[in-house]
């Protein structure tokens, strides 16, 4: 789930388009709202929930969305998925919200000037966990996500060889997708003048379905828009590097 669209760093390439995308937050109403119809679907039989963006420790109100979070999901896993850039700038009421709604820190490790020891202490000081997203050794890399605006793909090949399908499960203003890709594409069409249209058969509305059964089936199954996506030619590029905000990064040329 993304507390904020936008991001602080600007990432190659990134498939969540934050890098493309203008300031945004949800609006904590309708993150309440959502959160209680999940909760009423799923009897609160979700393991995890990852809150991230863009970058989520840009949203002035993470702590109110940390309570709800926990407040429709008591047993629930919440991790909050971050760059830490702006950790030493969060106040006392952020850290104390952390610790009463056992959130989890789960930092990704970019090639930049972060205060470890700094994050380190505070979360010892107040209980947090500090798991790093990948190991505390390892430092984020940079990935080519490559579309084809064509549209001309098998969707179940790519569906099956998509390790965010049904992985990445992305929620947001009551819809959830089988991956974190779909519901950003608008900002990859609106910076790059294209059309990679999204149908109503690309999610699941929260709102519409019947039953926790009705979502789980439909993230196990491949959606239109996995035409788009084309798996084979995604890779890795070697040691993290910033965006030119160019086409290029998601088309094999």
């Amino acid at each position: 789930m993304h507390l904020a669209e936008h991001c602080n760093l600007n990432c190659f390439s990134c498939n969540h388009f934050s890098q493309l995308a203008p300031k945004g937050f949800p609006d904590l109403n309708k993150f309440e709202k959502d959160m209680e119809q999940l909760s009423i679907l799923t009897k609160g039989m979700i393991a995890r929930f990852h809150l991230m963006g863009g970058e989520p420790l840009l949203n002035p109100n993470c702590k109110d969305f940390f309570a709800i979070a926990r407040k429709y999901f008591p047993d629930s896993a919440i991790w909050l998925i971050t760059n830490e850039i702006l950790l030493e700038k969060q106040s006392k009421d952020f850290w104390e919200s952390c610790k009463e709604n056992k959130i989890e820190l789960h930092p990704t490790k970019y090639p930049i000037k972060v205060n470890w020891e700094f994050v380190e202490s505070q979360c010892k000081a107040y209980g947090i966990p500090l798991i790093f997203y990948d190991n505390s050794q390892i430092q984020k890399t940079s990935y080519k996500t490559i579309l084809e605006p064509q549209g001309n793909l098998d969707c179940f090949h790519s569906f099956i060889g998509c390790h965010q399908a049904n992985n990445c499960t992305h929620f947001g203003n009551g819809k959830l997708y089988p991956c974190n890709i779909v519901p950003n594409i608008h900002y990859f069409n609106s910076a790059f003048n294209q059309n990679l249209p999204i149908t109503p058969l690309d999610s699941i509305d929260i709102y519409k379905a019947k039953d926790y059964n009705e979502i789980l089936q439909f993230l196990a199954k491949p959606i239109p828009f996995c035409r788009f996506c084309n798996l084979a030619k995604w890779k890795s590029i070697g040691e993290w590097k910033t965006s030119k905000k160019d086409i290029s990064e998601y088309l094999e040329l």
